[in-house]
């Protein structure tokens, strides 16, 4: 039997699919759209202190990015929950999990990681949520309290945090981490260390929305988190990277956008996918579409559930210098395929080619000897017409 269940940091999820916190879950009503929608799980926009609560502009703070007409990403300046912790306590809490919705509690790491404790031990004593995400990875804050994306880069800080929610509840405890940094692995194995049940890699970039031409002023007046499929090969990287060096589950988050990049996390490791733009783009109903997307797989390639891909692909990932001592490729011609060959015209290739492999008089020739293979021209070829062969 084809299932969808998964098991995360020890918590049974109806599906691997997380609503990540941010804009849709903003209150405990929408929290409980997604839940309704199809999520395996819901995380609300990230608790913030009993006293302070995030204030964001009203003023326009979203910008989409595109090539031509199709939306790539998303540069954001929202920061955290706009409700104070005790209306979660007291209401938006109990909306969010009507229908027996699971909730996954995003906590604001604090500079003193007792705050953070303190809070989560407010949060677990309502009995509504099923675990803690500490958030140590929003691009946005850069001033002296080193919060967010910067707490996120130093691994003492990371440590401190988790060992300090550890003491203070009994669910588990994972945490959230940024990809605004080179290296994620030190951060991952500090949090392991000190007790981590989960890790979520990441969050949005930190970005620049750009400038208008026109004016010469910031399309965005303030630095942002980048989010949307253009993000998804950062965040895949450093899914792999981290799922080599630690044993606990991940969550992946970032550029997810169909079914089949929810089976690509998964075969570089990750338990659980969250995905955040694409609900903001397309609305809750597209948990659905992913949904029969990932039934469907199972079914197809006879799998009883996701256990038997994760981290499929991880033992093939080598270092560079490894891969430059495989056998030497160079590029093939299918000459039925090629429209310059069969109708003329095309030369999208040649164009392409920088090492003078390519070249036109006026029908297509491939000098394979000059072919450096590099795979460009595979690429670029609408009708896939080339392709790499050993020499």
């Amino acid at each position: 039997m084809n299932s969808l269940e998964v098991t995360f940091a020890g918590v049974k999820l109806r599906n691997p699919l997380i609503l990540a916190s941010a804009t849709p879950s903003w209150d405990g009503e929408r929290a409980n759209l997604g839940w309704k929608a199809g999520a395996g799980a819901v995380i609300p926009k990230s608790f913030a202190p009993p006293t302070k609560w995030a204030q964001h502009p009203r003023c326009g703070r979203m910008r989409l990015v595109k090539h031509g007409k199709n939306r790539i990403g998303m540069v954001n300046i929202e920061l955290y929950t706009t409700m104070t912790l005790k209306d979660w306590l007291d209401t938006e809490l109990d909306k969010a999990c009507e229908g027996d919705g699971v909730i996954i509690a995003s906590i604001v790491a604090h500079p003193d990681p007792k705050d953070t404790g303190r809070n989560a031990k407010l949060i677990e004593e309502t009995g509504q949520v099923a675990m803690f995400e500490i958030n140590v990875s929003c691009p946005m804050p850069a001033d002296s309290s080193k919060v967010g994306f910067q707490m996120g880069n130093d691994p003492e800080m990371c440590y401190r945090q988790v060992q300090a929610l550890k003491k203070a509840v009994r669910l588990p405890v994972g945490i959230k981490l940024t990809p605004t940094t080179h290296n994620m692995v030190p951060m991952a194995q500090a949090s392991e260390k000190a007790g981590a049940d989960f890790v979520t890699i990441g969050n949005s970039i930190r970005s620049f929305a750009g400038v208008d031409i026109k004016t010469g002023l910031p399309k965005l007046p303030a630095y942002g988190g980048y989010s949307g499929p253009a993000i998804k090969p950062v965040t895949q990287r450093h899914v792999s990277e981290v799922a080599k060096a630690v044993n606990i589950p991940i969550s992946a988050c970032g550029g997810i956008s169909t079914w089949e990049d929810v089976v690509e996390y998964m075969m570089l490791g990750a338990t659980t996918v969250q995905t955040c733009t694409s609900i903001m783009w397309h609305g809750y109903a597209y948990f659905q579409i992913l949904l029969k997307g990932l039934s469907n797989y199972l079914k197809r390639e006879k799998l009883d559930s996701f256990d038997a891909i994760r981290g499929k692909a991880l033992p093939h990932i080598v270092p560079i210098d490894e891969l430059s001592k495989r056998p030497v490729m160079v590029a093939k011609v299918k000459p039925l395929k090629c429209i310059n060959l069969t109708k003329g015209g095309c030369g999208l290739c040649g164009k392409v080619c920088f090492y003078g492999a390519i070249r036109f008089a006026p029908k297509l020739r491939l000098d394979r000897e000059r072919c450096d293979g590099c795979g460009l021209c595979t690429e670029i070829c609408p009708t896939e017409a080339l392709k790499l062969v050993s020499k």
